[in-house]
């Protein structure tokens, strides 16, 4: 054998291991494992219903980008929602107050895409609402948004001209109507995006709610109203906190 053809089989077998590791990712799929916090936060402001969770994610074989994320929640009597990703709260830091105790900063973030990897497993906590409600309730904002500019160009507007318009009175029954929770057993399912395939385990969990608890958020139908009104006397610059009924359901994995 010529000392050219040890020299092409040595440089063959160097690259083996490279190309091993190469061919290995190309047909591992990356597994993500959905870990979530004790209890949920569900609410209903005139954000319509709400679901909220802190989640972490534990990837195995290779990193992953995640471009959605989505919750199907669906209801013992077999009545299914739909949830989306709005908006993504991360701990950035903790800071220590004189007494000793531990406040964490959280920035709250509207969210297009999260990388995962297989190094850290970072919680974060997901703000979802109710796809089908996001859409509908646009069209009847833009309904209003027309009387506010035409109500405006009139020499003796008020807010509570605006406020009292059968357009924000179709806006304020539309929310109400929305209201979906239900007193018994949901099953929760988290669902991911992304550009690449992957494998998702861990993912459904169970949640229950009383009578008790509907009572409690139905009560924030009362406020929907008065938050509007709130806001048109405060202005876009100022943040509105409103007497919400919360709920926190504890979360069993299915």
């Amino acid at each position: 054998m010529e000392i050219l053809d040890w020299v092409a089989i040595l440089g063959a077998l160097a690259w083996t291991p490279h190309v091993i590791s190469m061919i290995r990712n190309a047909i591992t799929k990356p597994e993500i494992r959905v870990i979530s916090s004790r209890n949920a936060e569900l609410g209903f402001t005139t954000l319509g219903p709400i679901f909220n969770v802190r989640l972490a994610f534990s990837v195995k074989n290779h990193d992953i980008a995640v471009s959605g994320l989505k919750i199907r929640i669906i209801h013992q009597s077999g009545e299914e929602k739909l949830f989306e990703w709005q908006f993504i709260k991360q701990q950035v830091f903790k800071m220590t107050t004189p007494d000793g105790s531990v406040l964490p900063y959280e920035k709250e973030n509207s969210v297009l895409a999260i990388k995962l990897n297989q190094k850290e497993i970072e919680e974060r906590t997901i703000q979802c609402q109710e796809t089908a409600f996001i859409n509908e309730k646009t069209e009847y904002e833009s309904k209003a948004l027309k009387k506010l500019v035409y109500l405006n160009s009139q020499p003796s507007f008020s807010n509570d001209d605006f406020l009292g318009s059968q357009e924000m009175v179709d806006l304020y029954n539309y929310i109400k109507r929305s209201f979906s929770w239900k007193a018994g057993n949901y099953e929760v399912v988290v669902e991911l995006e992304s550009p690449d395939d992957f494998e998702l385990v861990d993912h459904k969990f169970n949640f229950s709610l009383t009578p008790l608890d509907i009572e409690e958020l139905e009560k924030n139908k009362g406020q929907i109203e008065v938050e509007y009104g709130k806001k048109a006397e405060a202005g876009d610059d100022q943040e509105i906190k409103a007497a919400w009924n919360w709920r926190n359901p504890i979360l069993r994995k299915a």
